[in-house]
Order: structure tokens, then C-alpha cells, then sequence
């Protein structure tokens, strides 16, 4: 690449060593051939380098207009108080996963001041800056970088192949984490902050088992017995640490907080489709009574087995991963599964309770669990409805006018109710959109499908984006095991989280592998989806057993603008 030069003015610079910051702050600039002798860098070490451009002065009441969440690592903030003026790249902001007012606030705490004093006599600026990265031993030159990444580029239009690349690298990345960090009692971290080195006290049972479920697919796409035994061990430590029997044959997922529904119902999931089934035979029973006991006449599912205070939270995303069960398990004719028409019942109810009032978080897992009762029916009303609900979830995609490396999410600034942009909202709702891709082919709605795809493109984009990809966008993290294959929670912020990576790892492999429909015709009143599907997957197959390691082809890339809990 054309080497840039510096201009005029102080740049930030800091040499770092296996991600750790040995020496940083500002200093002349001097051309870019000069920085790494300058600055006194070894051949093993990598210059972080900020070269400041336009400044602006911002007026204190006007802060969180000029420095909010989606500017963090973009814009440069210098803050002037009693005697002190410091200034933070937007790198430096990055790497230590600094906001905004959380910066503001230490700077005035140490200069023992309040937010009044401040006001009054502090000062505030703004500023752009180039972000570059000069690699050590390579000596590949500067690596340009964006909010202290790399950019991924989106699929080309018409590239039907692109998807199906992001796909696979994104799957790749997410499984080597994931066996990388199961520990020796088969946990995976819950939640990790790369820019301290330490794992969150947090927890949560959900997001565990979605662990569990994504190792376990994983485990049947690579046909890998390492992956398998990961699966496993992982499903037994959740098992081991939150399964309960809480009376009359029913069990339950319980923490602290309470047993949630949606918790039953994933590690029903999980069971259902791990290696080791049979080992877990007596806890599945147990949830499937659970579950049968939360069934309602009204609501389709009431959503807490306690606190009873708490019966109707969650109730998008709870009952749809209930109904995804019921449909799986009696798709598999599993003892204890509820019939058909039952599962049908559930699901005409959530759609009118939905249709009063419609929630994304709904979307995915009704999805999922329409495109297996239309495997199992061939009704229409099944896919009808997914299609009708994938299409509304559409417009919600962020694409033009946004950053470039946050284009493909989710979120509507309209509606900021139905939460926050973030990694794991945005893997689950591909992995609906991939059921809602092969359900629009299934019926022959090639306009749908061929939207859906584009927006499952630009969403893989997103997430990919998101995941810590190499040595370029984890120059700043210690433990880079810890984190390489796995998501940030947003570009802005670089907390890593297991149900990040298992939404965004089952949504690749929905895509690499689609949901399978059957030859449905005359019942679905359509003709069945096209065989090239079939063939592509098997020509995938041959490929990965040649070491090609790539696997079925989804159509690239629909327009603008989550996860569980």
C-alpha cells in the first residue's frame, strides 16, 4: 500500500508487545518511514499510531451530542480542567473499552471537581483522527484502520458465493474459541472483558445452553468427534450446574433470579440434539413436564415457573423457543412430546397475541419453529405467517448512512424498546432469516427469497465484522486465545459474550446448511424446493473431505433499519 505521510502537529503512538502497552503518548510527527525508530520499537512489537485531524470545540451541556456510543473510537475527546489538558485517541478509547462520560468522569474525579465545576470552567473538543497500525517482523507496512479494526467488505451484488465464505470463516473462528476456552469441567466463559483480562461475575443459564445447542450442531456439520466430546462436556457442566427437579415430575432451569421457561426449553433443545441423548434421558422427561406444566389455554405459554411475579416477562422470546422445542421433539416422535395438533394450538395463539402487538424478539424462534411444523404439515399457514413476520423484521436492518463497520445490524432507532444494537440480536435474527430464506424457496416466492438472502449477506458482514479475526483487530488484547474467533458485543464495545457467539455460529450454519423442508408439493400447495440445494451440500461435503472447507452456497445480500435473555 502507498505509505501516508503525517502532517504537522502531535500524533499518539503506543508500542505494544503481545498486546500490552509497553510506551504511548504524543509527539511530534515525523514521517511514517521514521515512527518505528522513532518511538524505538523492536522487531516483535507493533505501533498503535492516531494522527489527529479537524478539532472542534464542544460546549459542556452539548456532550452526549457530539460524544455518544456510536462515535466512541472514531472521535478523539480533549478535556481541559484546572491546569491539565489530556487527550484520548480514539484507539486508546477502544483498547480500554473507555466510554465517553465514563472518561469524563474519572479526568474530573481526579482533579477532585464536580460536573458543576466542570461545567463552568472546563473545556471540551472534539476531534477526527487517521488510525494506522505498523506491524513489527512483517513489516508489511501501515495497516489502516477503522475504529481500531479492520473492515470486512460487504458481498458484492450478484456474488452468490460471498455468504457461504463469511459463513464458514465466521463458523471456523466462533468453534475454534469455543473448544480453545472450554474449561477442564466443560464451562465456556459466560462473559469476558478482553481489555482487563478477566471474566464478568455475571451468569446466565440461557445463554449457556445456547452454548451448548451451537457446539452441538457444530459438532454434526463437521462431523468432528472433538467438537462432539466439546458438545458433551459442556451440556453436562449446564446440566450439573442448573438443572432442578422442582416437584410433581417436573423439572426446571433454575438460578438465583428464578426458572424461566425459555431456559427449560433450551436445554430441552440442547438435549435433543446432543451426541449424548441418551445419558441425559431422565432430565429431558422431567423438562418436557416442565414445559407441559407452563402450557396456557390464553397465552399460549405463561413464561416463569417463579417467582410468579415475574409470569409474562419475556414472553417473544420464551414462547417461541418452547413452541421450537414442542415441534422439534414431536417431529423426532420422542416420548413425552406433545401431538402435533397441540403444537399447532400453541402457535395460533402466540400469532394473534403477536399480531397485537408485534416485538422483534418474537420473530426468530416462531420462525424456526414454523419452518418445522410446515416440514412436518406442509400447511401453508405456517410458512404464511413466517414470511409475513420476517418481512416487517426487514426494515430494521441498518445499511445506508451508517458507519461502515456497523452496516448489517439490527436496531431501530424509531422504536429503542425493542433494545439496543448488539452481536447476539443480530445472529439470532439471521438464524431465523435463514429458516425464512428455505421457507420462501420451499413455496416458490423467489422475490422473498432473494431479499432475504441479500439481508442474511449484509448481516454475516455485521457479524463478522464483530469477531476478533487476527493479530490487526486484537493488537491491543494479552490473551488473544480468550478472545480470537469470538464476537464483540458491538464495534464500540468489545465485551465478549457466549450467546454472541453461539447466535452468530447457528445462524452460519443455518445458512451452510439449510433446515431441511422435505418434498412437500401437493400438501404445501407448491411444488418442492428445487434439488440443486441437495446437490450443492453434497459437492460441499466433498469439498471440506479434500480439505476445501467450504460447504453449501446461500444467495448474497434487504435494506436499513435482540438477542436473549
Amino acid at each position: 500500500m502507498t505509505r501516508p505521510q503525517t502532517p504537522g502537529g502531535t500524533v499518539w503512538f503506543c508500542v505494544r508487545r503481545n498486546g500490552r502497552p509497553r510506551r504511548d503518548g504524543w509527539m511530534d510527527a515525523v514521517p511514517l518511514s521514521d515512527f518505528r525508530g522513532r518511538v524505538e520499537a523492536r522487531p516483535d512489537e507493533v505501533v498503535e499510531v492516531c494522527i489527529p485531524g479537524r478539532f472542534r470545540t464542544v460546549a459542556a451541556k452539548r456532550f452526549s451530542r457530539t460524544f455518544f456510543q456510536r462515535a466512541r473510537g472514531l472521535a478523539g475527546m480533549e478535556i481541559g480542567f484546572r491546569g491539565e489538558t489530556v487527550r484520548l485517541a480514539p484507539t486508546r478509547m477502544i483498547a480500554s473499552n473507555l466510554g465517553f462520560e465514563r472518561a469524563l468522569e474519572k479526568f474530573i474525579a481526579r482533579k477532585a471537581g464536580s460536573f458543576d465545576e466542570f461545567r463552568a470552567d472546563g473545556r471540551l473538543r472534539a476531534f477526527d483522527a487517521c488510525q494506522l497500525l505498523l506491524p513489527g517482523e512483517t513489516d508489511d507496512g501501515p495497516v489502516k484502520l477503522f475504529r481500531g479494526s479492520t473492515l470486512v467488505a460487504p458481498t458484492p451484488p450478484g456474488d452468490k458465493h460471498g455468504a457461504e465464505r463469511l459463513a464458514e470463516d465466521l463458523a471456523d473462528g466462533i468453534g475454534r474459541w469455543m473448544v480453545a476456552n472450554l474449561a477442564a469441567n466443560g464451562a465456556l466463559p459466560y462473559k469476558y472483558w478482553p481489555s482487563r483480562g478477566t471474566d464478568s461475575p455475571a451468569d446466565n443459564a440461557i445463554r449457556r445452553f445456547l452454548g451448548s445447542l451451537s457446539l452441538a450442531r457444530l459438532g454434526a456439520l463437521r462431523d468432528s468427534e472433538v467438537i462432539r466430546e466439546s458438545a458433551r462436556r459442556n451440556l453436562r457442566f449446564n446440566l450439573g450446574r442448573y438443572f432442578r427437579d422442582i416437584g410433581g415430575g417436573r423439572g426446571a432451569i433454575v438460578e438465583p433470579t428464578g426458572a424461566k421457561l425459555g431456559a427449560a426449553a433450551l436445554a430441552g433443545l440442547a438435549i435433543l440434539e446432543s451426541p449424548a441423548r441418551d445419558e441425559f434421558r431422565n432430565e429431558l422427561s422431567m423438562l418436557f413436564a416442565g414445559i407441559d406444566s407452563l402450557a396456557h389455554e390464553a397465552l399460549g405459554f405463561r413464561t416463569f415457573f417463579f417467582p410468579s411475579e415475574r409470569d409474562g416477562d419475556n414472553w417473544n422470546f420464551y414462547s417461541g423457543e418452547a413452541l421450537l422445542f414442542w415441534a422439534e421433539a414431536a417431529r423426532r416422535g420422542l416420548p413425552g412430546a406433545p401431538a402435533l395438533e397441540r403444537c399447532v394450538a400453541v402457535f395460533r395463539r402466540c400469532r394473534e397475541r403477536h399480531r397485537r402487538k408485534r416485538n422483534p424478539a418474537f420473530v426468530p424462534w416462531h420462525t424456526q419453529a414454523c419452518a418445522s411444523l410446515f416440514a412436518q404439515t406442509g400447511d401453508r399457514e405456517f410458512a404464511d405467517f413466517a414470511l409475513d413476520i420476517n418481512d416487517w423484521l426487514l426494515p430494521m436492518q441498518q445499511w445506508d448512512g451508517l458507519a461502515p463497520d456497523l452496516r448489517g445490524r439490527f436496531y431501530d432507532p424509531h422504536h429503542p424498546e425493542f433494545g439496543p444494537p448488539h452481536a447476539s440480536s443480530t445472529g439470532v435474527y439471521l438464524e431465523g432469516l435463514a429458516d425464512a430464506a428455505a421457507l420462501a424457496r420451499a413455496v416458490g416466492d423467489w422475490t422473498r427469497a432473494s431479499a432475504y438472502e441479500r439481508t442474511i449477506a449484509r448481516g454475516l458482514r455485521s457479524l463478522r465484522q464483530l469477531q476478533f479475526r487476527g493479530e490487526h483487530d486484537a493488537f491491543y488484547i494479552s490473551k488473544r486465545t480468550r478472545v480470537l474467533g469470538a464476537l464483540r458485543t458491538e464495534a464500540y464495545d468489545n465485551a465478549v459474550r457466549v450467546d454472541s457467539a453461539a447466535h452468530a455460529l447457528m445462524a452460519a450454519i443455518r445458512i451452510l446448511e439449510p433446515v431441511k423442508l422435505g418434498a412437500l408439493g401437493s400438501r404445501a400447495g407448491t411444488t418442492p424446493e428445487p434439488a440443486a440445494r441437495g446437490t450443492l451440500v453434497r459437492a460441499a461435503v466433498r469439498r471440506r473431505a479434500h480439505g476445501g472447507g467450504r460447504s453449501a452456497a446461500v444467495a448474497a445480500g434487504s435494506s436499513r433499519s435482540g438477542g436473549n435473555t
